[in-house]
């Protein structure tokens, strides 16, 4: 896999995280400032993890779970396929 294909697949499933963390937050009616005390963070901070600015850590991402009331795992379900492993069955 190029540099370019591990660089695109990254940026996917940046985009899927920032999607998903915003769904969630409009899905319980929160707003950014309220989503922001509530974490402790800035209202521009979960901005900028909403449009795949910023990468929220670890612990960032417990935060968000235990906000939303949603399994850690929810954020790390969009494994995206290799492209030299698509269709491959183990």
């Amino acid at each position: 896999m190029t540099s370019t294909a591990v660089r695109s697949e990254q940026e996917n499933r940046e985009r899927l995280l920032a999607g998903d963390i915003r769904a969630l937050r409009r899905a319980r009616g929160l707003t950014l400032a309220e989503t922001g005390l509530m974490l402790g963070r800035s209202v521009g901070w979960v901005s900028q993890v909403e449009r795949g600015l910023s990468i929220p850590s670890l612990s960032d991402l417990r935060a968000f779970a235990e906000l939303f009331g949603v399994p850690v795992s929810l954020f790390f379900s969009h494994d995206v396929p290799v492209e030299n492993e698509r269709g491959v069955v183990v």
